[in-house]
């Protein structure tokens, strides 16, 4: 009975092990949905190397036509540019100087192959004054805050409204300033306060403003339906938070060219990358069966395991992009995690031959082998986690790959493996043969591993004085 239950445990483990092969690879409608499930391996966010993306280059001025201080101004732009794209979701990002006056986008993912209008939004800027006087009760109104105030800008929907708009999320001095400007505008008895982008006149107020909105570290405005600077739409919103943040910058842009890029194997490089880790994978699992029979097995079904898992964090995780460095990274990982099985067989191997029964020697192994897999693991991980901090962008995806292969591979071996050997033998603690486990024939098997520790750890030491017999 027990026998039979456990073969259909593994025949449930091996139903698992294929639906979650299929979850990782293949695309399907939902039923009774109009969503679509795309597979975990297709939507793990991939880098330029492996989808391709699109470039920019920027010319930069400074307002006033000098061009002195010009190299240290982009400098100062730059993390405000990135910040800005950081919101278009891109699945991989670089902003970088070249030379002393142009800024460089590389952006990969769905966003940048679709071409992104951000990369025309980005060279838009305007100033954005707040003042509690409209123009129109007063031609120079005090300003109180201007774009330098904005950290960040984005389009985003209110709920609420039912409205798009712009989400303004200031500075610390912003918002200090800010609340000068309430304080004020109190103090006039004003409800409302108004926001101009580009110049102060009728025509370019971007929104009024609730004086009991303010005080906060950000603010949501919903512009008009009609105007220079309208709202409505999603696309409008978007183009109106450009064109504030652009004010912010120390430089202005100008857009000279956008470019496609290719995958580095062109198009087919998914496809390619992908024949060739199965082919690896494929060729690993047979070694593993070849050389311990029905422990290979279940070696096959735990390294199955550990890549469903590894693929469903790589999908999971935001801040894990794929790139070439990435998938040499799961590579070697995956070979650590399958080293580690076979130090733990090669173990069990060791026991058995010393004259062990099965279940004691599959004990043994893995007690033996625990100490050596932790340790080797921990110093993996430890070259990782500096390798993430310290390396060049490119090869950061190596050491994120082999962080979490190695914590997978840990969990796989020292976990999964042994309970799918556990009960194993429940089928099988005779047959050794079906397990490849070998020994000589002069090796006479232990009957009792506790009487084998006393005779080999105990020793009778004569009583001093007495005598023996």
């Amino acid at each position: 009975m027990l026998k039979r239950n456990t073969i259909i445990k593994f025949v449930l483990v091996a139903i698992i092990a294929v639906l979650g092969i299929l979850l990782c690879v293949c695309p399907f409608s939902v039923p009774y949905s109009t969503d679509n499930y795309n597979g975990i391996i297709p939507a793990i966010n991939k880098g330029v190397e492996l989808n391709g993306g699109i470039s920019a280059i920027y010319e930069c001025s400074l307002s006033n036509g000098s061009s002195n201080g010009l190299t240290d101004a982009v400098d100062s732009s730059l993390e405000k540019i990135e910040r800005m794209l950081e919101t278009e979701k891109f699945d991989e990002l670089y902003v970088s100087r070249q030379g002393g006056n142009k800024v460089y986008v590389l952006a990969s993912g769905k966003y940048a192959n679709e071409g992104n209008s951000a990369f025309d939004f980005i060279a838009k800027a305007e100033n954005l004054s707040f003042t509690a006087i409209s123009v129109e009760d007063n031609e120079n109104p005090e300003i109180f805050a201007d774009s330098s105030v904005i950290y960040k800008a984005y389009a985003d929907y209110d709920y609420e409204a039912e409205a798009y708009g712009v989400k303004i999320e200031f500075t610390s001095n912003g918002s200090k300033k800010l609340k000068e400007l309430k304080d004020y505008a109190n103090s006039l008895s004003n409800d409302k306060v108004y926001l101009y982008l580009g110049e102060i006149s009728t025509g370019n107020i971007l929104a009024e403003v609730d004086v009991d909105d303010l005080g906060g570290d950000s603010l949501f405005i919903t512009g008009s339906t009609s105007g220079s600077y309208k709202t409505s739409t999603a696309e409008e919103a978007r183009s109106v938070a450009y064109t504030l943040v652009g004010g912010s910058f120390d430089v202005e842009l100008k857009l000279l060219e956008t470019s496609r890029i290719s995958p580095v194997f062109g198009k087919n490089t998914n496809l390619y990358l992908s024949i060739a880790l199965a082919s690896i994978v494929v060729a690993v699992f047979v070694c593993l069966l070849i050389r311990y029979r029905h422990l290979g097995l279940l070696a096959i079904l735990a390294l199955t395991f550990y890549m469903i898992l590894f693929a469903f964090f790589m999908m999971a995780l935001p801040f894990i992009t794929l790139n070439i460095a990435g998938v040499v990274g799961s590579v070697v990982a995956f070979f650590i995690a399958t080293l580690a099985i076979v130090f733990i067989y090669e173990k069990i191997k060791d026991e058995y031959a010393l004259g062990k029964k099965i279940h004691l020697s599959c004990k043994g192994g893995f007690k033996r082998a625990l100490w050596t897999v932790l340790d080797s693991h921990f110093i993996i991980i430890i070259i990782s986690l500096f390798m993430w901090i310290f390396a060049p962008s490119i090869l950061k995806g190596f050491g994120i790959a082999l962080i979490l292969g190695a914590l997978l591979s840990m969990f796989t071996s020292l976990v999964v493996l042994r309970i799918f050997v556990r009960d194993y033998l429940r089928i099988n603690s005779t047959k050794a043969k079906k397990m490849a486990l070998y020994r000589d024939k002069s090796m006479k098997e232990v009957k009792d591993e506790e009487v084998e520790i006393i005779k080999e750890e105990v020793t009778i030491e004569p009583v001093e004085g007495g005598s023996h017999e």
